[in-house]
């Protein structure tokens, strides 16, 4: 019995990992993420001058303004945006810059400013576009000076602007202890990750389930279902279907961490600096912000119970998509019957996405330990601290005794649905087949 369902199965993923369909996607996905990853420096081969740094040019005719933007922009601009942009006092003429500009088609910009009738006006002049994040950062650091360069030539007592214009230096105390003082940081970097860890498993498990499905309904359809259980009880056949895919989805899914491992390599050797810093300086800030912060052991914490339940969600997905796909003929019956199955998935998805904004819901936290849900739910909220190991051990739990339920009496149906091809009074026999004995 074991050598025929190590057979199937390893006959069952030959056929999946040597299809043409298979090659040809992650031919694409070796293409498709290093490129992803680099898209930088791909736009930069191709004439792309986002990151080129940019001068901003100052013509200052009222001798008191310079110093102030230049200190202002400087405060305000570090680590917002892409562009590195130098402020530089001009030491040509605007007629020579605007000819320079117009001859090398760069992205600098030419700022003269005037003072007329006590007004101050600002004059803007650039080849290209200046971007929104650029153009609104020039435009604070104007208002900043002009607002500090008004208040000094008022007749406010020096002791008073210095008060005026200092910053508010904000103490945050929490009365309650438990509170975690990361808990801004953490809420932020959980809306980044939490997608990253969310859709991967969700294509995953949309994948698993229309490949048993398809299957099962071309085994059914051919007639060749008939000639295979002559051979192997529908046990085997069941349990074949299920380890089969889902192996396959693990081979997936390590071909596409290699595939990222790779993009971030290249990235590497590209840029010339380690992985951190060549994704600028709001990542590596990011990165040791949460090396500092200590969630990382957290995570740590966190990853053999995401193992868990992740395993179990897949076996719980396999044989509930088995059991629909051998009462149905055709995938046209089957994608019918599979509705509520993904309408689950797509509920499960969308709640996980709003679990940090909903913090500690009672209504999120039952959900979480619902078979089906709890898959994508669960993980999500301890990994952002928002559960802990009580409510993960009951998911846990509950998707073993989801399973042992289904493995009990969806075999039962299994057994009478691979042999049927009758579309009529599908949930009718169902109800039958679970009431039969072993």
């Amino acid at each position: 019995m074991k050598n025929k369902l190590k057979l199937l199965v390893k006959d069952g993923l030959r056929k999946k990992l040597n299809t043409k369909w298979f090659k040809i996607v992650n031919i694409i996905l070796l293409l498709a993420i290093p490129i992803l990853l680099n898209i930088d420096s791909v736009i930069e081969v191709f004439g792309g001058d986002f990151k080129d740094p940019i001068t901003v040019y100052i013509i200052d005719d009222t001798n008191i303004l310079y110093k102030d933007i230049k200190e202002s922009y400087e405060t305000t601009g570090i680590g917002i945006g892409e562009k590195e942009v130098e402020i530089k006092e001009a030491d040509k003429s605007i007629d020579k810059l605007k000819k320079e500009m117009l001859k090398e088609e760069t992205n600098d910009i030419i700022l003269k400013l005037q003072k007329t009738d006590g007004i101050i006006t600002a004059e803007m002049t650039s080849f290209e576009y200046v971007d929104a994040i650029t153009l609104q950062l020039l435009t604070n650091a104007i208002n900043n000076a002009k607002t500090k360069i008004a208040l000094s030539e008022s007749d406010i007592d020096k002791e008073e602007l210095a008060k005026i214009q200092a910053p508010v230096d904000i103490t945050r105390i929490y009365l309650n202890d438990e509170l975690d003082e990361n808990y801004e940081f953490i809420k932020y970097l959980s809306t980044m990750l939490i997608p990253v860890f969310i859709v991967p498993f969700f294509f995953l498990i949309i994948m698993v389930i229309q490949m048993i499905g398809a299957e099962i309904n071309e085994e059914k359809s051919s007639k060749s279902m008939e000639i295979i259980i002559t051979s192997v009880s529908p046990k085997i056949h069941f349990i074949s279907k299920m380890i089969t895919s889902n192996l396959y989805a693990i081979v997936q899914a390590l071909l596409f961490v290699v595939y990222f491992i790779i993009g971030l390599f290249i990235r590497t050797k590209i840029s010339g600096l380690n992985l951190t810093e060549s994704f600028g300086d709001n990542i590596s800030g990011m990165i040791k912000t949460f090396m500092e912060s200590g969630m990382l052991n957290d995570i740590l914490r966190a990853v053999p119970w995401v193992i868990i339940m992740l395993v179990l969600s897949f076996i719980a997905y396999s044989l509930l998509a088995g059991i629909l796909a051998s009462m149905t003929t055709n995938q046209e019956d089957f994608s019918q019957l599979q509705t509520p199955l993904m309408i689950l998935i797509m509920v499960g998805y969308y709640i996980a996405l709003m679990a940090s904004t909903y913090e500690k819901s009672t209504f999120i936290i039952i959900l979480s330990v619902i078979p089906f849900l709890s898959s994508i739910i669960a993980p999500v909220l301890l990994i952002i601290g928002q559960i802990g190991i009580v409510e993960i051990l009951i998911s846990i739990l509950m998707l073993i005794l989801t399973i042992f339920l289904l493995l009990k009496y969806g075999l039962r149906i299994y057994k009478v649905g691979i042999l049927n091809y009758s579309s009529e009074g599908l949930w009718k026999k169902m109800w039958k087949s679970m009431k039969s004995k072993d």
